[in-house]
């Protein structure tokens, strides 16, 4: 079967061009991108002038790893899959340069610089300690939560002094004088202070900086009423506005509170600076549960059973609006848009923040400088100052700006504001058709990390207008390896009306792209749903492992996905009962796991002697692992003594057989020392134990 993409793929490897490829699941990304690094290579007069970057360690080494082995097997027989032909003729062509020029790859595959975006950071701040202001190079932590709860406390005792009492005093009010909380929030937004900073840094005017915020809410209303505006078929405009009017003028006649009170009156379309009338229009059309369309209209929402003239004109209306989800969606959006002013109180809180973040973020600076520690944001924002300014560029980037010849970029769709910023500063001073190039891939139909500020409208935005000064030719791959042809038809045929219709780069709206398969059809049908209507578990359960016994009798495998640990809760226990084994991952809870409740019960029995329960539970515990028949034995006739007590004393332990008062008499020994470790730290007590 020919692939339908072989041209853009072709084209995507040449030297002299740079690219944004969208490349949707199964669509070979990895091997593209093996390929143009191979390209790379063969034309290049050091390894090190290539750059690839990824966003995780995993994928790092794989990229590595797939590399050395093209090169390897390029010493090996042709293959007769064309796509592994083109890596191997690539691959010899590497080769007869490494031998030419002396690289030696297959024996210092450290030349090739393939790294994650965190390592690239922290290796430009260790070339220059001085621009990036950071010094010797930190210890980097992966989670920094103690150091910033840490900074939080600091900059909050710093405050409390008379000269910072107002932002301190400011933020207690709005929170009912909760320091522990004041903390917790400050702690939370310095552990995501990339995000931000960069909009309170420098010197603040407070009276500026509110015009600024509510001049942004301004742009997000006047876009997202906008979008409700254009998807309005205009045939229909005319007659919702009076129907909505209507409704309006009857509210207002029987003294009803409803949104479209402010729609009386209204001979056209609201704009965007009454918010208010948009929401009355969104009233008469949509109920507030989820913003579904509504099915009925009644004296609440401006329509009394005299009016049935007008009823008839809104069933007309509906009909006409069909099911037309855009629109939906849009007019829904405009519930929930926030106000375009601060209340005086919202904004006092807001500009107590202005004033201790800048405050928090020098306090977490001095805490890493103490510990000799940073995390990764602390590394990278180091490494951008470090850059200098995409129009005055320090040393070190210049000295890069001379080394660096081709940047590869995998997974673009999850690049942030930040990391954005960084690439521009990499590529600054960079020209068109200089030899120097580009090569962003992903898919912003996967795009996942919004909640670290990653962006798909930067993909959006790089297709565009390219990356710094370079332009960025598109090509989207289509073909998929990986699924058979009836779970891509699958997903062709329902994606479309799941995914924005057009593309937007301040939503970061992305349209549906579809696929074709490379593979046969597989057996039919290839997805099948198998809805619940409200929430029934024990059904649910049961529907899972007759579909999973259905599915091993064809031969398959099988995974169960879930969005949240507590879904598994009746299905786990179904499984074990049709006796079906499975490999949970990152499912169970470490409490719930049987070496972590001894270990529990061994804390709780060290610290309170007359905890029946945990010391019942050690001498049930597998260190000792007393019978039940033991147990009553030993404690049964006395429910009131101390556990403790009972063994220490011995009592009962003549009824025991050999064995138990083996177990027993081990385990006395061991708590008898632990016990008198006291005042030791706990931690000590439990791990001699």
């Amino acid at each position: 079967m020919s692939i339908p993409d072989a041209e853009q793929r072709r084209r995507a490897l040449d030297p002299a061009q740079s690219f944004i490829v969208q490349a949707p699941a199964g669509s070979g990304k990895t091997e593209l991108l093996i390929q143009r690094y191979l390209t790379l290579l063969g034309v290049v007069d050091q390894p090190e002038a290539i750059v690839a970057i990824t966003f995780t360690k995993k994928a790092t080494s794989e990229m590595r790893q797939r590399v050395v082995k093209a090169l390897r097997d390029a010493a090996g027989p042709q293959p007769k899959k064309d796509h592994e032909r083109l890596t191997w003729e690539l691959a010899r062509a590497v080769k007869a340069r490494s031998e030419a020029l002396g690289w030696d790859l297959y024996e210092n595959a450290g030349r090739l610089r393939i790294r994650t975006i965190d390592s690239l950071c922290a290796s430009l701040v260790r070339q220059m300690p001085w621009l990036s202001r950071l010094g010797a190079p930190p210890n980097i932590v992966e989670d920094a939560r103690e150091l910033c709860a840490e900074a939080a406390q600091q900059t909050i005792e710093l405050l409390e002094s008379e000269r910072w009492s107002e932002p301190v005093a400011a933020l207690l009010v709005h929170l009912d004088n909760d320091f522990q909380k004041l903390q917790g929030l400050l702690a939370d937004m310095l552990a995501r202070r990339d995000q931000w900073l960069r909009h309170v840094a420098g010197p603040i005017d407070a009276s500026g900086a509110r015009a600024a915020l509510e001049s942004a809410l301004e742009n997000v209303i006047t876009e997202s009423v906008e979008r409700a505006r254009a998807l309005l078929p205009d045939n229909l405009i005319a007659e919702l506005v009076s129907v909505v009017a209507a409704a309006g003028a009857n509210l207002l006649a029987a003294g009803r509170p409803g949104a479209a009170v402010r729609c009386d009156g209204m001979v056209e379309l609201p704009d965007s600076r009454d918010l208010n009338a948009w929401l009355g229009i969104v009233e008469t059309l949509l109920i507030k549960t989820d913003d579904a369309w509504r099915k009925t209209v009644t004296v609440a929402t401006g329509f009394p059973p005299k009016s049935k003239a007008l009823k008839q004109r809104w069933i007309e209306l509906m009909n006409g609006l069909g099911d037309d989800e855009p629109l939906r969606l849009a007019l829904g959006e405009l519930r929930h848009l926030p106000d375009a002013r601060f209340a005086e109180k919202q904004w006092q809180a807001l500009a107590a923040l202005l004033e201790l973040l800048p405050v928090a973020v020098a306090q977490l600076k001095v805490t890493f400088q103490q510990r000799g520690e940073a995390d990764y944001t602390e590394i990278a924002m180091a490494a951008q100052q470090a850059l200098g300014e995409t129009d005055q560029p320090t040393d070190l980037a210049l000295c890069l700006d001379y080394r660096i010849q081709h940047l590869l970029v995998d997974e673009f769709q999850d690049t942030s504001v930040s990391q954005f910023s960084l690439l521009e500063k990499l590529t600054a001073g960079w020209q068109p058709g200089n030899g120097r190039t580009i090569f962003a891939v992903g898919d912003p139909m996967q795009s996942i990390y919004r909640f670290r500020e990653a962006e798909v409208g930067l993909f959006l935005k790089a297709g565009r207008d390219g990356i710094g000064g370079i332009p960025l030719e598109p090509v989207r791959l289509s073909a998929n390896f990986r699924s058979d042809k009836g779970i891509v038809d699958w997903v062709n045929e329902t994606f479309p009306s799941v995914l924005p219709a057009d593309e937007e780069i301040t939503t970061g709206a992305i349209p549906f792209c579809a696929s074709v398969s490379m593979k046969p059809e597989g057996p039919r049908p290839a997805v099948t749903l198998h809805p619940f209507i409200g929430r029934d578990d024990a059904a649910e359960a049961k529907r899972v492992v007759d579909v999973i016994r259905e599915a091993r009798e064809r031969g398959s495998k099988v995974a169960i996905l879930v969005r949240a640990r507590s879904h598994l809760t009746r299905i786990i226990p179904a499984l074990r009962d049709a006796g079906m084994h499975f490999r949970a991952v990152e499912i169970d809870s470490l409490a719930d796991q049987p070496l972590i409740r001894d270990l529990t019960s061994l804390t709780r029995a060290l610290l309170h002697p007359c905890d029946r329960t945990a010391w019942l539970s050690i001498l049930r515990a597998p260190w000792c692992g007393l019978t039940l028949e033991d147990l009553h034995t030993v404690v049964g006739a006395e429910p009131r003594a101390a556990v403790w007590n009972l063994i220490r004393e011995g009592a009962n332990e003549a009824k025991l057989g050999l064995d138990a008062r083996c177990r027993l008499a081990r385990v006395r020994t061991v708590l008898e020392t632990a016990l008198r470790q006291r005042p030791a730290s706990l931690r000590a007590q439990v791990e001699g134990a």
